[in-house]
């Protein structure tokens, strides 16, 4: 299945014209998507709801975009503002992960539940409820007492209806050749952007031919880096010019990579696939060298898995104030 994935991804991504089959069965998926939200729109299938606001937080297209850092970001300024919020997921990969809603612990491991659902109940100042169906986790979260529900993806889970709408986009890779799966990255067409809230642009910029009026551009950074150890917080400049090897099971982990370069550390990606883990035996060959990973890896191992120089990235989302103010003004007139 990586290979394939890894094939089609070489299509996604370049300028020239998909194989005709793929394009086939893309206008297929398109018919299909639409079918299946008429149906919706005409209540053939349910959609509902509890009596308390319901975002999404979702993509268009296929991948790692940054929409659970944003998640993550949006559930603490509401926790500052005063609001008890609960955040729903599917529990992508988590063996326990069924039908049946349940409430992250601090024991919940990414074995069961996760590695985006774990991330969240670690960081996140938020209940986190795993649920394959959402709309069961928002009504479990709201029996809970919460203000307010933030779904970390389901833009196309429309099971659950929801009162705002935020897809994430890479400035990075964009949305890819604009074709819908599978001879493109895209779950929906780009005419979604229209009903959409806001698009949030994880980047500097959004291809130029694009207009859309509610854009939102933020960025993540990482300034600092903390060992897994002792919790030391070193400034992540401390490292210039030094040997570095990077675990970064991400969506887009060739991005941080080069953030993290452009920076003039000497980075060496480990590779490892999105949501995956690495053979613990790769450790042995780098032991000499500084190691790095992604909060949203660090969850899916015990800290004795890693040698003593082992570093864990402190990212820090950025984003203008009046854009943020634009943001919680739209939630709290729904609140």
């Amino acid at each position: 299945m990586t290979k394939i994935t890894n094939i089609l991804e070489s299509i996604w991504y370049q300028d020239k014209k998909p194989p005709f089959l793929l394009i086939l069965l893309s206008k297929l998926y398109g018919f299909l998507m639409n079918a299946r939200r008429t149906l919706f729109d005409l209540g053939l299938l349910s959609s509902n709801k509890p009596d308390i606001p319901v975002i999404i937080i979702g993509n268009l297209n296929i991948g790692g975009t940054g929409k659970t850092p944003f998640t993550l970001y949006l559930a603490n300024m509401l926790s500052r503002s005063g609001k008890k919020v609960g955040i729903v997921s599917r529990g992508y990969k988590g063996k326990k992960s069924s039908s049946k809603p349940f409430l992250l612990g601090k024991n919940s491991n990414a074995r069961d539940f996760g590695d985006e659902a774990v991330y969240l109940s670690r960081h996140a100042d938020a209940m986190v409820c795993v649920c394959k169906k959402r709309s069961l986790a928002a009504h479990f979260l709201s029996d809970k007492g919460v203000d307010i529900i933030l779904s970390d993806d389901g833009l196309q889970h429309y099971g659950l209806k929801r009162d705002i709408e935020f897809a994430v986009v890479s400035s990075n890779r964009g949305f890819g050749n604009r074709y819908l799966l599978p001879a493109g990255p895209l779950r929906e067409g780009l005419e979604r952007l229209e009903t959409l809230d806001h698009l949030l642009v994880n980047g500097k910029k959004l291809d130029q031919d694009l207009r859309v009026d509610n854009l939102i551009e933020f960025e993540i950074v990482n300034r600092e880096v903390k060992n897994i150890h002792d919790g030391d917080i070193r400034p992540i400049d401390e490292f210039l010019n030094r040997d570095v090897s990077l675990i970064a099971g991400i969506g887009d982990p060739e991005f941080l990579a080069e953030s993290l370069k452009n920076k003039g550390i000497n980075i060496h990606s480990i590779d490892v696939k999105d949501h995956e883990k690495i053979d613990l035996n790769t450790i042995n060959e780098i032991e000499n060298r500084t190691l790095f990973l992604t909060p949203k890896d660090l969850v899916k191992y015990s800290k004795d898995d890693f040698p003593k120089d082992t570093w864990e990235l402190i990212p820090d989302l950025l984003i203008d104030q009046a854009d943020q103010e634009i943001i919680l003004n739209k939630v709290m007139k729904i609140v």
